[in-house]
């Protein structure tokens, strides 16, 4: 007798990767409908992150929600979605009872098509004076600037918003880029506008909708048909590359990207194999295929000046990969750009971890590139949580890996970004002079580390914000932060905002921590605090609140509270608080309180910490 069927096994990250990796390459209907099937009902169980999206358009959008949602499975984020009706984005933001109101949404989607809110721009241009035109323009911008203000008043989601598109054949045919009253140039004032309207709001943030349309071909965006019979406005063929659009500008405002980029090095960052050919021998540099090795380079170089870490896996003896690096004229990137290099004839994943560990980082922050398939496959099997990307046969087509590479994308880039890959370097240094100090207070006070703290400081709300936003492991709440909402702490004056930079003998960190206090009458409570993972272990942490500690004191309080919201990536700090000298102040099981008697506490800095403070706001 055979008993009951068994039930499917759960999909694991390996198999949804390979599915939606299908998926990708042949983003055709069937595929996408089977891939939701197969993925959807447990995105929730594979995601690190969840999201919840309202979606506004001027045109039909209920055709996209699934491959929308598939691809923000694809960034590690379980979406929840909500389709507005077709048509009604003024009245969905200004309801106060309407259906988008009601689903909260964490980021709204504003899928406009200026075709569609001023068709006389597009379909009878050329009957429009110049005056009307405009003033058809103020009006939209007019009703578009209200519901969005009246949207604001109830939320504070992030609003992610259309520019507009250019038409494929502009009205004045020829003579439009030479005419005075160009339809091309309207437009483009139009776009101008809703730019400048977008940057006098919280949170709203414009999309280049028109560059998504150009890349793809003008022509072949619409299916005409489609868009006369159902107000459809993007072929079914382009459903996928729209929905990667969208989560392109969503995922840096959720927080799960990738901080660290690991690169083979035969056949990735030159062809040939070096101890086969010897340095001498690889195709680098001069005709093709070495003049392509070279621009892969230089895009990977982009990456690195944009804070991108970048680091070395491959298979080779000890000394050959370094002989290429500091010797072959044509090399881009140097030994000085890889914050850590794994050369050796290890099992890759296993180096991928041990990179990992020296970078105080996660997997899940990490990028695999590789020419191997079987490098490829095991690196997805080992270790899933690694985005692994196979390079293609032909390297001319490899700068065009690095440009299409969306998971480390930013909003802004800061100082901090910029040298993010020096200073990961530098803590190569950091750790080779531990191991050979006897002791840890020994090693500290080598390190020579002065903590600057600055008050309430204006210039550093972008930073502060972007930390909340990237910091995972050292945070004691993972409340996620937008520059406005820094902004808002700084201007009142019953919380502060401190922000810590730490420099050392080899080199300077940059800001690195974060508070932000509410000021009660009898007691300071931290209601975010947190600390860039490449500093932990060096007791900055705990000199930090040992300093906000001092100072409300001073400030008359008799307790310093802190908060602790346990996390997947942040449990191993759970006693945190508790090693400072705090006791627990609540049972509760989710936010937990810790208390700290201000009036028995001692809060003393260790020797080996020299700390400045800067009361400058501006």
């Amino acid at each position: 007798m055979t008993g009951p069927p068994r039930p499917p096994k759960p999909i694991g990250l390996t198999q949804m990767h390979r599915i939606l990796d299908e998926v990708h390459a042949n983003p055709t209907i069937v595929n996408i409908n089977r891939a939701a099937e197969a993925l959807l009902p447990s995105a929730h169980r594979l995601a690190s992150a969840e999201i919840k999206i309202g979606c506004l358009a001027t045109f039909t959008f209920d055709a996209i929600e699934t491959s929308l949602r598939l691809q923000a499975l694809r960034a590690g984020i379980a979406a929840d979605t909500f389709i507005g009706p077709f048509g009604r984005l003024e009245q969905e933001l200004i309801d106060p009872a309407s259906g988008l109101a009601e689903s909260r949404p964490d980021v709204i989607l504003l899928a406009v098509r200026l075709k569609d809110s001023c068709p006389a721009i597009y379909e009878q241009f050329n009957t429009l004076s110049p005056e009307q035109s405009k003033e058809t323009l103020r009006d939209w911008h007019d009703r578009l600037a209200a519901a969005l203000r009246a949207f604001r008043v109830r939320s504070n989601a992030h609003v992610l918003i259309h520019n507009y598109e250019m038409p494929a054949a502009p009205a004045l045919g020829l003579a439009d880029r030479a005419s005075a009253a160009s339809q091309v140039d309207v437009i483009a004032r139009a776009n101008d506008a809703l730019t400048d309207l977008a940057s006098a709001m919280d949170n709203v943030r414009v999309m280049d909708y028109d560059g998504l349309v150009a890349n793809h071909g003008r022509l072949n965006w619409t299916d005409s048909r489609l868009e006369y019979f159902a107000r459809m406005a993007v072929a079914p063929r382009n459903n996928w590359h729209l929905a990667g659009f969208y989560i392109r500008h969503l995922r840096p405002l959720v927080g799960p990207s990738r901080k660290v980029l690991v690169l083979d090095a035969d056949n990735t960052l030159w062809g040939g194999v070096v101890g086969d050919v010897g340095l001498n021998g690889i195709e680098l540099g001069g005709d093709y295929p070495g003049n392509a090795y070279v621009a892969f380079q230089r895009r990977v170089l982009d990456l690195y000046h944009r804070g991108v870490v970048l680091c070395l896996a491959s298979k080779n003896e000890s000394g050959t990969v370094e002989e290429v690096l500091d010797s072959h004229p044509d090399m881009v990137l140097r030994r000085e750009h890889f914050a850590a290099m794994r050369v050796n004839w290890d099992p890759k994943p296993a180096n991928v971890e041990r990179i990992a560990t020296d970078l105080n980082l996660g997997i899940d922050s990490m990028v695999f590139l590789d020419d191997s398939p079987v490098e490829c496959e095991l690196m997805r099997t080992a270790l899933p949580q690694v985005l692994t990307i196979q390079m293609p046969p032909e390297p001319a087509a490899f700068p065009g890996v690095i440009e299409s590479l969306d998971c480390f994308d930013q909003w802004s880039i800061s100082a901090e970004d910029r040298r993010r890959g020096s200073l990961y370097k530098a803590d190569t240094s950091r750790r080779s002079l531990k191991k050979t100090t006897v002791d840890m207070p020994t090693f500290l006070r080598q390190l020579e580390m002065t903590m600057t703290i600055y008050t309430d400081h204006a210039p550093h709300a972008g930073r502060a914000a972007q930390l909340t936003n990237r910091t995972n492991q050292f945070n004691m709440h993972t409340v996620r932060c937008t520059e406005n909402d820094i902004r808002t702490y700084l201007e009142d004056p019953n919380h502060h905002v401190f922000t810590l930079a730490l420099a050392d003998r080899f080199g300077d960190s940059g800001i690195v921590g974060l508070a932000v206090v509410r000021c009660d009458s009898d007691r300071w409570v931290l209601l975010l605090f947190l600390m860039s993972c490449r500093v932990l272990g060096r007791t900055v942490e705990q000199g930090f609140v040992a300093w906000i500690a001092r100072r409300a004191r001073e400030g008359g309080a008799g307790q310093l509270i802190g908060q602790f919201l346990p996390t997947a990536k942040n449990r191993h700090f759970a006693d945190f608080y508790k090693t400072c000298g705090f006791s627990r102040d609540d049972d509760r099981d989710e936010l937990q309180a810790w208390a700290w008697d201000l009036q028995t506490a001692d809060p003393s800095l260790p020797d080996w910490l020299q700390v400045i403070v800067s009361e400058q706001t501006e």
